[in-house]
C-alpha cells in the first residue's frame, strides 16, 4: 500500500512567482484545498514556509523546472520535507494547464502516494557537479578555438595540418609562432624547427609552407584566437585543481573507479559528481542504468515491440560513459573489446558502444557497492566462456535445421535459466561446462 498523507502541498515553480496548494482531509472525505501565490525572493519564500507550517503541512512536492526549483528547495528544506519530481512524470494535459491547477494536481498525487521523487545530491556533490560540467564546457570552447585556428590557417594557404597530426604540439607551436612573429622566416627555417619523428617530414613541411598567403588580418585573427586559447587552458588548470580539492572526501571511490578499463581521472570525477559516489539510492545496477539512460527503452504495445532507443536522461554522464566505452574497447585483451566487436557485427558501432557504456556503468555499480577494485576474469575462464558460447550457437543453428545431435552434455541450468522455457534453457548462454563426450 502506498502511503496516504492527510496534509500535503504542491508547488508550481516559476521565475517570478510560485503557486502553492495545500490539500488536507482524511481518506473518507473530500479534501479541502487552499491555494496562494508567493514571490520567489527569500523573504517571500520564508513567508510561504511560515504559511505551510501554520497549516501543519509537513511535506511538499515541487517540479524540477529548470533551475527555478533550487531557490525554493534552499528555503523550504529548513522546515518541511521537500520532494522533487521530474516535470515529464506529472505533465498536465494540453488545454488544462494553469499554475494553481498544476500545484493542486501535484498535491493530490502526493496525497495518494502517486509521486516518484528524483535524486537530489547533497551540497558537496552539487558543487563537484558544477565544476565537472563547467570543465566540460570550457574544454569544448578550447576545442572550438583550436578548430578556428585550423580554419584560419587553411584560409592563408598554410597546409601544415596535412603533415603535422597535432598543430598545437611542440613542433607545431614553434612553427606557428614563427609564422606569426617572424615575417622574414623561410620555409626551410621553419621546417628545421620540427622535432622528433617530424624531422623525417621536413621536405613535406617546406612544401606545405611555401607560398602561403598569411596577411596581416589573418595573423591578427590567429593571435587573437591563441590568446583566448591560452586563457581557456589556464581556466582548465584552475578547474582541475578545484575538482581535486572537492574529490578529497571521495579518494577511495576515485581510485577504485580508475581500476575499470577505459575510466580515467576525468571520467571518474564525472561519475562521482553525477551519481554521488554512493550506490545506496540505486537498489540494483538496472536502476542505475535506467536512471542514466543507457539501457533500451520500453516501447511495447498490442504485443508488438517498437523502437527501443535509449531515453533522454543525464547527458553529462552519458558522454563520459561513451568516452570511457571507446577507451575500454581499445584496451588489448579487454572483455569489453570482445563484446563490442561481437555486437557491432549485428547492431552497428553506435549501438555497440552504448551497450559497452551500459556494461561499464553496471561494473561501476558493483565496484562502488562492494568497494572493491575491478578484476577481470582470467584468460582461461574467458576462453572457456567463448568456447561454450560457440558450442551453444552451433547447437541452436543445428536444431533450427532439424538436426538432432546426441552425445552433448549440458549441465543443470542456473536459477535464472530455470525460470525460462525449456527451449530457451537449452540455447541460453551461460552453461560454462558444456563439452562433447
Amino acid at each position: 500500500m502506498k502511503r496516504f498523507l492527510e496534509v500535503c502541498a504542491g508547488i508550481d515553480a516559476g521565475k517570478r512567482e510560485i503557486a502553492v496548494s495545500i490539500v488536507s482531509g482524511t481518506a473518507q472525505e473530500e479534501p479541502t484545498c487552499l491555494t496562494k501565490s508567493f514571490g520567489t525572493t527569500v523573504p517571500a519564500l520564508q513567508e510561504c514556509l511560515k504559511w505551510l507550517l501554520e497549516n501543519n503541512c509537513p511535506t511538499v512536492v515541487i517540479e524540477s523546472t529548470g533551475s527555478y526549483w533550487i531557490p525554493i528547495w534552499n528555503v523550504m528544506t529548513e522546515g518541511v520535507a521537500v520532494i522533487v519530481v521530474n516535470a515529464e512524470h506529472v505533465k498536465a494535459r494540453r488545454g488544462e494547464k494553469t499554475d494553481p491547477a498544476d500545484s493542486r494536481r501535484l498535491a493530490e498525487r502526493l496525497r495518494v502516494g502517486d509521486i516518484r521523487g528524483s535524486y537530489v545530491p547533497k551540497a558537496s556533490i552539487m558543487e563537484l557537479r558544477d565544476l565537472t560540467r563547467r570543465r566540460k564546457k570550457v574544454l569544448g570552447q578550447s576545442n572550438s578555438e583550436r578548430n578556428r585556428i585550423q580554419k584560419l590557417l587553411e584560409q592563408g594557404n598554410v597546409k601544415i595540418g596535412n603533415i603535422v597530426s597535432d598543430v598545437f604540439g611542440v613542433s607545431g607551436q614553434q612553427i606557428l609562432k614563427t609564422l606569426l612573429n617572424n615575417l622574414s622566416a623561410t620555409p626551410e627555417q621553419m621546417a628545421a624547427l620540427a622535432k622528433g619523428k617530424l624531422r623525417n617530414k621536413q621536405a613535406a613541411i617546406e612544401e606545405a609552407l611555401r607560398g602561403h598567403r598569411l596577411d596581416e588580418h589573418l595573423r591578427w585573427m590567429i593571435s587573437h584566437c591563441l590568446s583566448n586559447l591560452v586563457f581557456l587552458e589556464g581556466q582548465l588548470r584552475e578547474l582541475d585543481e578545484r575538482i581535486q580539492q572537492k574529490l578529497k572526501p571521495f579518494e577511495r571511490e576515485y581510485s577504485l573507479l580508475q581500476t575499470i578499463p577505459g575510466v580515467g581521472p576525468e571520467t571518474a570525477a564525472v561519475i562521482i559528481a553525477e551519481t554521488g559516489g554512493n550506490m545506496a539510492q540505486f537498489p540494483t545496477e538496472r536502476n542505475l542504468t535506467s536512471w542514466a539512460g543507457v539501457c533500451p527503452g520500453n516501447n511495447r504495445s498490442a504485443g508488438k515491440q517498437k523502437n527501443g532507443r535509449i531515453k533522454k536522461a543525464n547527458r553529462w554522464l552519458l558522454a563520459a560513459l561513451v568516452q570511457a566505452g571507446w577507451g575500454a574497447v581499445r584496451k588489448k585483451g579487454s572483455i569489453f573489446k570482445k563484446r563490442f566487436y561481437r555486437q557491432a557485427q549485428h547492431r552497428g558501432r553506435c549501438k555497440a558502444v552504448i551497450a559497452t557504456a551500459r556494461a561499464l556503468l553496471e561494473v561501476v555499480w558493483h565496484v562502488l557497492s562492494r568497494m572493491t577494485p575491478y578484476r577481470e576474469a582470467p584468460n582461461e575462464e574467458m576462453e572457456k566462456r567463448e568456447h561454450s558460447k560457440k558450442v551453444l550457437h552451433h547447437l541452436r543453428k543445428l536444431r533450427q535445421l532439424g538436426i538432432t545431435i546426441d552425445g552433448i552434455e549440458i549441465p543443470e541450468p542456473s536459477k535464472r535459466e530455470a525460470a525460462l522455457p525449456p527451449v530457451v534453457q537449452t540455447t541460453k548462454l551461460g552453461a560454462l561446462g558444456i563439452h562433447a563426450r
